[in-house]
């Protein structure tokens, strides 16, 4: 089980991998594509094309850093989290977590544009944690 700044990532847990899967699948293969490398169907109307990440822990010397990946994907904190990037924060987010087959709510287009409803602190973490999750099982070797 990976550990960072009381987040637990559970690396053997079945539901946690599948969560993480979901999740990506839903939010970030738009953009990042169903295998992460970055060839998702919007990147090509991206200024900034996505990252590869499935190449994460060969940029860095062959070490996964769940911490800076989570940091990366929330995107609230830090010096230069977001700026100049697509990636959306995770802060606010609409709709429920996908459910284990896939579907997701979608919030109608208008709806997005405006009063998104904050997750829980905690709802957040455990989404990016299962994706941070998911991305270390994705890594090349």
């Amino acid at each position: 089980m990976l550990s960072m700044h009381g987040i637990s990532i559970a690396g053997e847990d079945a539901q946690t991998r599948e969560t993480g899967r979901s999740e990506f699948l839903s939010i970030c293969a738009e953009c990042h594509g169903a295998d992460g490398k970055g060839e998702g169907p919007m990147s090509s109307k991206l200024k900034i094309k996505p990252a590869n990440l499935t190449i994460l822990a060969r940029r860095n010397n062959g070490v996964f850093l769940p911490s800076e990946i989570y940091r990366k994907i929330d995107g609230r904190y830090g010096v230069g989290s977001h700026p100049g990037s697509a990636m959306p924060i995770w802060g606010c987010r609409q709709g429920a977590p996908p459910d284990l087959q896939g579907r997701a709510d979608k919030p109608k287009p208008l709806d997005s544009l405006l009063d998104l409803s904050c997750d829980s602190e905690a709802a957040i973490r455990a989404r990016i944690s299962a994706i941070v999750d998911y991305l270390s099982q994705i890594q090349e070797k």
